[in-house]
């Protein structure tokens, strides 16, 4: 099987914590041709363990007939933009969630794949995170009956990966109403699709509520609350806090209520080291494995390359992707308006 030739677009945060890692896992049927980043140490950053060339303009990538594949890790606001190109350059995309700003914008992203007969794999890493397949495998088995209520609860705190000295602050594009709706689509879009995914049905209604918590926060929502009704009756749960202090460590808790049974998964298992001392608390490697998230990236990039090789639609269509999206933008115009909303 030949090895697929890969391009990392956006070499920030997670393309270093994650996607890079789960290339190394890889190396085997992938390598890192180039990388992109408008910070050009960003993406010599990433670039460097390959001998990969690096470039601050993304469209070098794409000009490049030795390129097969790119992974797009920029903000939301970017992915229209840069899926549509690569999508012309004849590039399958693997692009970061959340898919896009808009419905409009994800639309155009899967039109302009399906004319070029590319695959697009939109990351939602936790379907292929153990414990949610775990759940997913149960769930199927019929064991606890048909699913009835699914919640899902995130907490982070402030100063997770020293985002919180960034996000939604003036001169930050997630500070900025034109680019960002706030923790609904980047964190939401997450919890949005795991509730469609365990239901197994597709949302009716939204109904949310969400708030300014943060110090220097200049007014995007940084917590959420929202209710999704499905057509098959059932009902999901979210709320998202990026309120806790730098000493509560990052929490995810999802319950799945059938009507013969209870499912419960947390993730207890990214607490693996605490340390106390007179300031407090610490947690030195919970950020590493929560970000690995015990190889979901892994498993999602192996993915993305089997639906390359066996050219299928890749097991998370960009349809899944659009719906999640979907329930993420009805919870931001919900919380605006107070009123329940009908996503598209």
């Amino acid at each position: 099987m030949a090895c697929l030739s890969l391009a990392i677009i956006g070499c920030g945060r997670i393309a270093q914590t994650a996607h890079a890692r789960a290339l190394a896992d890889l190396s085997n049927r992938v390598r890192l041709t180039a990388t992109a980043d408008i910070e050009l140490d960003e993406a010599k950053r990433v670039a460097q363990p390959w001998g990969a060339d690096a470039y601050s303009d993304y469209r070098r990538v794409l000009e490049r007939p030795d390129v097969d594949a790119v992974i797009v890790s920029t903000p939301e606001f970017m992915h229209h933009e840069q899926v549509v190109a690569a999508a012309a350059a004849g590039k399958h995309v693997l692009c970061e969630k959340p898919m896009a700003n808009s419905l409009r914008e994800a639309d155009a992203m899967i039109a302009a794949c399906e004319r070029a007969n590319v695959r697009l794999l939109v990351g939602h890493s936790r379907r292929f995170t153990r414990r949610y397949l775990e759940v997913e495998r149960v769930l199927r088995s019929g064991e606890i009956g048909d699913v009835r209520l699914v919640r899902e609860n995130e907490r982070r705190n402030r100063s997770f990966g020293g985002l919180s000295k960034v996000l939604w602050r003036p001169g930050h594009w997630s500070g900025d109403p034109k680019t960002s709706h706030g923790v609904a689509l980047m964190a939401g879009v997450h919890e949005a699709d795991i509730l469609r995914w365990f239901v197994g049905a597709e949302a009716v209604s939204v109904y949310a509520q969400h708030d300014v918590t943060g110090e220097g926060n200049i007014g995007i929502p940084d917590f959420i609350s929202f209710t999704v009704k499905f057509s098959n009756g059932g009902i999901g749960s979210s709320e998202i806090s990026r309120l806790p202090p730098g000493s509560y460590p990052a929490f995810h808790q999802l319950e799945v209520y059938g009507q013969r049974g209870l499912l419960r998964a947390k993730d207890s298992d990214s607490v693996s080291v605490s340390l106390f001392h007179e300031q407090g608390a610490s947690f030195p490697a919970y950020e590493e494995i929560l970000m690995a998230t015990r190889y979901s990236y892994t498993r999602q990039l192996l993915e993305f390359v089997a639906a390359i090789d066996e050219k299928r639609t890749p097991r998370v269509s960009p349809y899944d992707a659009r719906a999640a999206l979907s329930i993420a933008l009805a919870a931001v115009e919900s919380a605006k308006s107070g009123l329940p909303v009908a996503p598209e």
